[in-house]
């Protein structure tokens, strides 16, 4: 028997590395390369987010901290509708449906898993401009970009984030 576990553990490959714990939540290295795959086909309303020294690596951790701050509270969640335009928006930015669908397939979703993913972002987005919004800076213009990075440098203190070695 412990012959059998050597030899199947020794042919297994990594399904995923853990780059990160957030509070209770993890970040994969997964978990990035599909940000990545994904960072041109949906661009967050956040103009704070899409900047380009913003890494997508911090980003996505960031966004995981947002995500975990801002729970189950029903004033950031999204209708059904909005979430189904923006991913109609997304799913817009490939130009052929084939493109999408190999997409999809890629990252082993389908329509209702992205729009849950999407569903998450619209939370993180709301979140951020109910929170570090303001009159004098709203989220869509540069004013916004210094507000969010002094913001977002104080939530991170408020949850816990260890890099995996």
């Amino acid at each position: 028997m412990l012959l059998l576990l050597l030899v199947l553990s020794s042919n297994a490959e990594p399904v995923d590395r853990l780059l990160y714990a957030v509070g209770e939540r993890i970040v994969t290295a997964g978990d990035l390369a599909f940000e990545l795959d994904l960072d041109e086909h949906d661009v967050s309303p956040i103009l704070a987010l899409e900047v380009p020294e913003y890494s997508r690596e911090q980003r996505l951790v960031d966004m995981t901290v947002v995500r975990a701050l801002a729970g189950d509270t029903v004033v950031y969640r999204p209708t059904a509708d909005e979430v189904e335009a923006r991913w109609m928006k997304v799913r817009a930015t490939w130009s052929r449906p084939e493109e999408f669908e190999a997409f999809l397939e890629r990252w082993g979703m389908d329509g209702e898993a992205l729009r849950g993913f999407l569903y998450s972002r619209m939370v993180v987005d709301r979140y951020i401009r109910r929170v570090a919004g303001s009159a004098e800076a709203p989220v869509d213009s540069a004013a916004f970009v210094p507000v969010y990075t002094s913001w977002m440098a104080e939530v991170r203190q408020r949850v816990l984030v260890r890099r995996a070695p």
